[in-house]
């Protein structure tokens, strides 16, 4: 992968000095729209002395009112703090592009982060009327996430792409293999192979199906990514599969009817069939084998080990300690988004069970519900940190009992994610539940996808419960560390069914 030039210091400076005169000419500018408007508003005013009304001339002068009105608009002048804002955000949205443009970072960037970019250039200027001719209030370039152009600023972001550029290269790629097949949303037992399956890529009239935009710009993301592991220059053109996709197409039978066409990149071949799907086969293993490992960086340790061979996949349970005991603490949105899920009643008592508690994120929620809350974690120096008003266990929740603690009507947990881990946790905290109960469990997203014999029987016994995985919003554990993507598990004992 190439990599991003930092722009020299004597570069940054003669960009910013260049900026900052081009602001203080606009300055100097709107005085002299302030004199114009002036000397414009003279002008009209002796011209009513001479003729008032326009002369009121009838037939003489009723040719000339449009003409009036356009050359009474030459000079209009604008609200001085709208005029000088709307030039800043002109022209430090184009110095920023073409720094950006300067440091090749673009190359590295897929659809996504270009258009999370592009929204850091979309504050409106201040000064703005509304159509009572009131100025709205101004909008904070802080806001933006647009830094104020000077050098230090200037130096200190391009520093930051340049330290950032491989985590949005393999994030680009991450985004790009999760469009084209889900099970990519945590890479957990999963590369990418030889072939992929596109679905619902052509309408019904054999063009690209522009309901799914996605599927074009996923392809030009690919193709980017593979010239960048391929070593192309920096300014490389990338995106001719979907112009040749379209050349192909276009050659073949009538415009407007379902076609089937094979188009051959530099990179993969494109199968098109009449139904609106596609085959994508790569053709260059070398580069097959670099995204692999970009993805297996990406998630890092805790991604699945891919086959079990168990015959009951529910006995074989890993029962030695995760590494670092898969401690990943529950971030504060995930806990809020997996609460939104839980049944918890003010007005009735109730005993809530979080298993591997760590630092008990979930148990404090689940209090603040009026519930009573027992704790099980395996840590010696996290059970003293857990603030709970029932129990704490500190031991390894598998080998913990439910005669030791007595039914609950609520599990809530966010077990170890790695080696299917999780799914062990889960099956046994099911042990716990009362008859009525109800257990919300954070889990990895592999656990959708894996075709390993205990993913398989997990998936059918939630299916007997009524039960559900629901997708969290993908990188929601990357602050603490992984980026594993995960779902809620959520299921009632009695397998009642329910929403949400």
């Amino acid at each position: 992968m190439h990599g991003t030039a930092i722009i020299t210091r004597q570069t940054i400076e003669e960009v910013c000095e260049a900026r900052n005169r081009a602001l203080e000419a606009y300055a100097t500018a709107y005085t002299k729209i302030v004199d114009a408007s002036a000397a414009i508003s003279l002008a009209h005013n002796l011209a009513d002395q001479a003729a008032p009304n326009g002369g009121d001339g009838g037939r003489f002068t009723r040719h000339l009112h449009e003409t009036r009105r356009e050359f009474e608009k030459a000079v209009a002048l604008p609200d001085r703090e709208f005029y000088l804002q709307t030039a800043k955000r002109l022209v430090d949205t184009e110095v920023w592009s073409r720094l950006i443009a300067m440091t090749g970072i673009e190359m590295l960037m897929d659809a996504t982060a270009k258009e999370q970019l592009h929204q850091t250039f979309m504050t409106q200027p201040s000064g703005r009327r509304n159509r009572r001719g009131e100025t709205l209030p101004a909008q904070d370039d802080d806001e933006s996430g647009m830094p104020e152009i000077t050098p230090e600023n200037v130096r200190a972001t391009l520093q930051r792409f340049q330290q950032d550029v491989g985590l949005i290269f393999q994030r680009g790629i991450v985004n790009a293999f999760t469009k084209l097949d889900r099970r990519f949303r945590s890479h957990d037992g999963f590369k990418v192979g030889g072939r992929m399956v596109l679905t619902y890529v052509f309408d019904e009239f054999g063009h690209w199906n522009y309901g799914r935009r996605s599927t074009q710009d996923t392809l030009l993301d690919i193709e980017r990514t593979f010239a960048v592991l391929d070593g192309k220059p920096k300014g490389y053109a990338y995106g001719s599969i979907v112009t040749a996709v379209d050349n192909d197409r276009r050659e073949l039978g009538k415009p407007w009817e379902r076609k089937q066409s094979v188009t051959e990149g530099e990179y993969f071949r494109v199968k098109g069939y009449k139904n609106g799907n596609a085959h994508l086969w790569f053709t260059r293993d070398d580069l097959l084998e670099k995204v692999n490992k970009v993805l297996a960086e990406y998630y890092g340790e805790v991604i699945g080990d891919g086959v079990t061979k168990e015959a009951d996949p529910f006995e074989a349970v890993k029962n030695t300690p995760a590494k670092y005991f898969g401690f990943y603490p529950t971030p504060d949105k995930a806990a809020d988004d997996l609460f939104e899920r839980v049944p918890l009643y003010s007005n009735k008592q109730q005993r809530v069970l979080e298993p591997s508690a760590g630092t008990g994120q979930l148990a404090r929620r689940a209090m603040k519900h009026g519930a009573t809350v027992d704790c099980v974690e395996i840590q010696p120096h996290l059970t003293e940190m857990l603030a709970t008003n029932g129990k704490v266990w500190n031991q390894d929740f598998l080998a913990l009992a439910p005669e030791t603690t007595g039914l609950y009507d609520v599990v809530v947990m966010n077990p170890p994610f790695d080696r299917e881990r999780d799914i062990d946790h889960v099956v046994h905290a099911m042990k716990f539940l009362k008859p009525d109960g109800c257990l919300v469990a954070i889990m990895s997203a592999g656990t959708e996808f894996r075709e390993t014999r205990k993913s398989i029987a997990f998936r059918e016994l939630l299916a007997s419960k009524n039960g559900q995985l629901i997708d969290m919003p993908i990188g929601s554990f990357s602050e603490v560390g992984t980026n594993v993507n995960t779902v809620i598990c959520k299921f009632f004992n009695d397998g009642k069914s329910f929403y949400g």
